[in-house]
């Protein structure tokens, strides 16, 4: 498959993901809060437009970038020239300045000098998380092809 064509299919996913995950957590919130309308985002956001229907509009326009974003950038963990370290890293960088800024916008943060910290420091915790599930999971995958690879070779001895 060319890369262009994969790149595109991805984030047509993206865009799916980004949208439903975006909405489902919005209608998790309003009811959580109990509120008596649908709330896209924060009520600073939703108070910039005219109507719901505005902020909803801008809302989902801001999740389909979120889920490109994430959908698009974790390509990178498909190149074989880069170690996974390197990969993790360009990773992290490319997502936190690229959902930070979509963050803002959607009203989930002040854009404060306080806020950014904070949310870097969650970004950082949350990735190291994920980080380090997915280099137990590979070292586990890595042990078990290793075992396969030695049972295979006692067999046709």
């Amino acid at each position: 498959m060319k890369i262009t064509t994969k790149i595109t299919l991805t984030a047509l996913i993206g865009i799916i993901l980004g949208e439903r995950i975006g909405f489902l957590f919005s209608l998790g919130f309003s009811i959580y809060y109990g509120t008596n309308n649908f709330a896209p985002s924060s009520p600073e956001f939703v108070a910039k437009f005219s109507s719901n229907t505005e902020a909803t509009a801008m809302s989902a326009l801001i999740w389909a970038l979120i889920g490109i974003l994430f959908s698009v950038s974790s390509l990178i963990f498909n190149s074989e020239k880069m170690s996974i370290t390197k990969q993790a890293i360009s990773h992290f960088l490319i997502t936190f300045f690229g959902f930070t800024p979509l963050a803002i916008a959607a009203g989930w943060f002040p854009l404060t000098l306080e806020s950014i910290i904070e949310f870097l420091i969650i970004f950082i915790i949350i990735y190291g998380v994920m980080w380090f599930t997915f280099m137990a999971k590979a070292k586990a995958d890595v042990k078990e092809i290793n075992r396969r690879i030695k049972e295979n070779s006692s067999a046709n001895l």
